[in-house]
């Protein structure tokens, strides 16, 4: 993980955890964190804020003060706080705060010097809703919009974890239910990032009982018409997502893969039949994200870096008899939503809206 420590100030924080914590999830909010991290070290607490991706320290206090942050945090979340020597899990309404009464996850986790704490402060701050606010190019805005008035097929996001790919559903989902109304939406989800007017959100558990495989399965005895599936993670979960394709639903879900091709190959290591992913797959979509650059030379916000592969007829002759990824992905070069990511970065720098550092720290320097 990349992570950013500034010279942190070592004062206390308050004295009062219960304004403690609502004056940090305040300051989280006002500086657009997505995250607030409570962290246990040899020595102190350190209070960490994950801003545009990377990690920055905002303060550090005693561990009197960082205990007392942990229990109000606990408590709030309606944890055991007598058990710690397990992971729990929890949900907080702050009611009150600078963005008025927001929806806290609270993880806590046990580590060799004490409890952490973890906060995912609300998405919906934070992210756009509209697919045309996300900063995606014109060709891939058009491609996705073509998917969205699609009556089948799947479409997999692929990218590691932090590129977009759970908003760009989010966007395509409502889309979609815009775009044709009575429509059967169901999304599948580990865990629910924020509400959606008119889908079916279900929180799976994907190490529990109700599996991304399990749930999908039930759902496609009550036929809906779209789906949506937070990860493609094992071989069970892909022969059912593609089945589901197979028979006529629209899918869209993210898979860890680097690139379209390399999702091709991804879901052969799965053990799918070339034929199934051929007849299935409507498209990929690989993305990043880069910090935007503002007017004063510095970093605010995040910009997406996209490549939108659509699976044609020569694609899917040339993945049905095996051809290497690096001659897949060349058969998508014509494509006006395709492009390397390197490219499409290089006309971001262009354009001002970021830099030749970033792109380096995101997609490489090679």
């Amino acid at each position: 993980m990349n992570s950013t420590r500034p010279s942190a100030p070592s004062q206390p924080a308050h004295p009062d955890a219960r304004a403690g914590v609502d004056l940090l999830v305040g300051e989280a909010l006002q500086q657009r964190a997505s995250d607030l991290v409570v962290e246990p070290t040899a020595e102190d607490f350190r209070i960490d804020f994950r801003i545009d991706g990377l990690v920055r320290t905002h303060q550090t206090v005693s561990p009197e003060i960082g205990q007392g942050l942990v229990n109000r945090f606990m408590v709030a979340a309606k944890l055991l706080t007598y058990r710690r020597d397990i992971p729990q899990e929890g949900h907080w309404t702050l009611a009150g705060s600078p963005a008025g009464d927001v929806d806290l996850r609270v993880s806590v986790m046990p580590t060799n010097h004490g409890l952490r704490v973890a906060v995912r402060l609300p998405a919906e701050l934070l992210q756009p809703r509209e697919l045309e606010a996300l900063g995606l190019s014109g060709p891939v805005v058009a491609g996705l919009r073509e998917y969205a008035s699609a009556d089948s097929g799947m479409l997999l996001l692929v990218g590691p974890a932090g590129s977009g790919k759970t908003t760009t559903i989010y966007a395509l989902l409502d889309m979609i239910r815009q775009a044709a109304a009575g429509l059967s939406i169901v999304a599948l989800e580990d865990p629910i990032e924020r509400d959606l007017p008119g889908v079916t959100q279900i929180q799976v558990t994907p190490f529990g009982e109700l599996t991304y495989e399990r749930a999908l399965r039930s759902m496609l005895r009550q036929d809906p018409q779209v789906l949506a599936l937070g990860e493609i993670r094992d071989a069970a979960t892909a022969s059912v997502a593609v089945q589901a394709a197979l028979s006529g639903h629209r899918l869209l879900s993210t898979l860890h893969a680097a690139s379209p091709g390399g999702a091709v190959v991804r879901l052969l290591e799965m053990g799918l039949e070339r034929y199934q992913i051929t007849g299935s797959l409507w498209g990929v979509l690989s993305m990043r994200l880069l910090r935007r650059r503002d007017a004063n030379g510095g970093y605010a916000g995040r910009i997406p870096v996209a490549s939108l592969a659509r699976i044609t007829p020569e694609l899917r002759e040339a993945i049905t008899n095996g051809r290497p990824p690096a001659e897949v992905e060349a058969l998508m070069q014509p494509q006006s939503a395709y492009t390397t990511l390197a490219e499409a970065a290089a006309e971001l720098i262009e354009r001002g809206l970021t830099d030749q550092a970033e792109v380096d720290r995101v997609l490489g320097s090679g």
